[in-house]
Order: structure tokens, then sequence, then C-alpha cells
């Protein structure tokens, strides 16, 4: 059991942006979208403080965790970076990969890990996958029906901006390690805490590059003033760095711990949701 004390902020405004990850901080174990949770952002919003979706996740699954009402009225940045769009609508995506690039990556994890499930995320609402998938099982895991999916070398041809790795509870170190020194120079790959699933993103994507083009802010080493972030996995390391309040959950990844200023309780616990609770408290 994790006994580390929480380190709340003390909030002397209402931030000008809140960044929330989605699984393992917003969402709870089961990666559903708790009322307590939910109350909280919709307080933010109906103070008009801007919500920043910033997660791995592609817009179709977002939409189903979400509903599509709130996420009309949030900004979003999804694929780790790969894509964003302001609330309302107005999408903006990074260059995808090059198709080769696509194809290669594919090729690294048939050899090393043939075990593994490989999605190549186009913006939107299609995908590749060369991993037979049932209807079931399309709509459980990747909320998608027959339609969306296409295989990944079609994906490569339109333009994947991300690459997701699943090892199906098998480590991917080995074919991380692979793809980083054949790949390394055109891509970043953000292996998760886990070690059994990473994602493959195109060099310099992250979320805090989106974030930050997406609120127009210049490139900054020192923390952003304003803006609150919560986070729980690799991913969110420089994003929490970048923020004024980086918040950790306390379910987080330890370099997580050590990279926020401050720790709430876990996703299990409606963490997020008791920071804000606090905020709204103070400044309500």
């Amino acid at each position: 059991m994790d006994t580390r004390p929480l380190v709340l902020p003390d909030f002397e405004a209402f931030p000008h942006a809140v960044v929330l990850d989605l699984d393992g901080t917003l969402l709870d174990p089961d990666v559903k979208f708790r009322p307590r949770s939910r109350a909280a952002v919709e307080a933010l919003l109906a103070r008009e403080v801007p919500v920043i979706v910033a997660t791995a996740r592609p817009v179709r699954t977002v939409r189903m965790l979400l509903g599509e009402p709130l996420l009309e009225r949030v900004a979003l940045v999804q694929m780790n970076g790969s894509a964003f769009r302001h609330a309302g609508g107005l999408h903006t995506a990074v260059a995808p990969f090059p198709a080769e690039i696509v194809r290669r990556i594919a090729a690294l994890a048939a050899a090393h890990l043939p075990a593994a499930r490989v999605i190549a995320e186009i913006e939107g609402d299609a995908f590749g996958c060369d991993t037979p998938l049932t209807p079931e099982m399309l709509w459980q895991t990747n909320w998608a029906t027959p339609d969306m999916v296409m295989p990944v070398h079609a994906a490569a041809d339109r333009g994947a901006a991300k690459v997701a790795i699943n090892g199906l509870n098998q480590a991917v170190g080995d074919l991380v390690a692979r793809i980083r020194e054949e790949l390394g120079e055109h891509v970043e790959v953000i292996a998760e805490g886990s070690g059994t699933f990473a994602n493959v993103v195109p060099r310099g994507v992250s979320k805090q590059a989106s974030l930050l083009r997406l609120l127009a802010h210049p490139e900054r080493a020192d923390p952003w003033p304003g803006m609150l972030a919560f986070g729980d996995d690799i991913a969110d390391l420089e994003m929490l760095r970048l923020a004024e309040w980086g918040v950790a959950m306390a379910n987080a990844h330890p370099e997580v711990h050590a990279a926020a200023r401050y720790r709430t309780h876990s996703n299990a616990d409606d963490g997020v949701a008791h920071v804000i609770e606090g905020l709204l408290a103070q400044h309500g």
C-alpha cells in the first residue's frame, strides 16, 4: 500500500487552464468516469475555466468515455500529442508518420514480439490492425466497429499518427529498445509504467508540445503560471513539470511522483475531484 503523504496545492486564484490525463487519472481503475469526477469537471466549465483532456487515446474512445456533449466543451490533446483540437471542434494534427516507418514498426513487432497487438491510429475514428478482432473485441477494447478497422499497411498509406503496441501481458522492453535503436531519429517511444504497453509517435511529438501549440504558448523550461495538470504515467512527466501546479495521483509511477510538485488521492478515490473541490472551496 502506498503510504506517502498527500501534498495538495494551495490556490491563490483560479487556474488559467486545467489539464487532465484520462487513464489512471480522471478515470477510475475500471476505466469509468465517476459522477464525482464529472461534477468536478462540470464545475470548472461552469466557471469558464478552460479544461484540456490530454491522453494517449484517440478521439473515438474519448467520445465513448466522456460523452459527446462534454467532449465538445473541452479541448483535446489525443494520441500522446499527435493531434489536438480546441473546444468546439477545430482540429490540428502534426505531420503523420511516413508510411515506411509504420510498416517497419509493424515488422519489428512481428519479428521480436509476434504475440503483440499493433494498432496504427489515423486521426479520427479509423485505424489499422493486423490481429484478427471479432466485432465484440473491437467494441470492448477499441470502441470501434468493423468498418473502422483496416490492415496496418493501409493505415500507413493513409497517414498514421501514432502506433500503439500492446504486449497483451508480455513485456515490450526488448521491442522498444529495437525500435529506438533503428528508428530513434524518426520516432519517440513512450513505454507505459506497466512494461507491457508502448506508444510510438513522430519525433518531437508529446503531450506538453501539443499543449504549448494548442494554447499558443512559447517554449519554456520553467513552470507555466496558472496551469493545473494531473497525471500518473511516464507520458505525463514533462506535462506535470510544465504546470505551475503539477499533481501526481497516489497510484502514479515513481518517476511521476519525483517530477510532480503535488500529490493527491488515487484514481480509485477520486483524486482529481478532491483537488478541484478544494479549489472551489477556496474560490467558489
